[in-house]
């Protein structure tokens, strides 16, 4: 087989895998079944495992020397860790923002924003947690600080994969997803501080949940 089609179908298996651990279908602690993924792509395991060495880089796959690969599941503690940092992250990037930035990027947190309400009105959880991830990342994005940017990138997989473990009931979900025009409405306004303190409220609260749950 060409390289280039082993190329081609380890991002088709990427894509697929990386979409049903992010979407809650694979679950922390899962074999990923690379015998049934070569013969459903009809491949060898070749780019079946290329996929999966990329899912470990991103931290979504953690890979068993000479055995096999599983999802990655969030012990308590890494689920605390990684709310602490993603916390420290976003309060910078506000602390980063201009009305430059800010308005360079209005718009999309306005859609996001928007989208997640649409989302959460239909039931439809995984595109709720698609489109959250999609503003916070632009949040961050409006720092325009590019190492800002690169971290909270690589951390975003963490944050997702915390998202459906803490599997919010309604109200707390609807509750949360409030105050993204809450947290604009403060930017818009220079109230930098009290955004920091609401980022504050609507992460961290959710981490004791998980905590619990775990």
């Amino acid at each position: 087989m060409k390289k280039s089609i082993q190329s081609s179908l380890s991002d088709q298996v990427y894509t697929m895998l990386k979409e049903q651990i992010l979407n809650g279908q694979l679950k922390g602690g899962v074999k990923i079944p690379e015998e049934t993924l070569a013969e459903q792509f009809s491949v060898s395991r070749t780019p079946i495992r290329e996929a999966i060495r990329r899912l470990a880089e991103y931290g979504l796959v953690t890979i068993k020397p000479s055995s096999h690969a599983l999802v990655t599941a969030i012990t308590k503690e890494e689920a605390l860790d990684t709310t602490r940092v993603r916390i420290a992250l976003e309060q910078l990037a506000v602390d980063s923002i201009n009305e430059d930035g800010y308005q360079a990027h209005v718009k999309e947190l306005s859609r996001y924003a928007a989208d997640c309400q649409y989302a959460m009105g239909i039931g439809d959880r995984a595109t709720v947690f698609l489109q959250d991830s999609l503003f916070h990342l632009t949040l961050v994005k409006a720092s325009q600080n590019t190492a800002l940017i690169f971290l909270y990138e690589r951390l975003d997989a963490k944050i997702q994969q915390l998202r459906i473990a803490q599997n919010l009931p309604d109200d707390n979900l609807s509750h949360r997803l409030n105050q993204h025009a809450q947290m604009m409405s403060l930017l818009k306004s220079g109230e930098k501080e009290r955004c920091k303190a609401l980022i504050h409220e609507h992460v961290f609260h959710d981490s004791f949940d998980l905590r619990v749950a775990l």
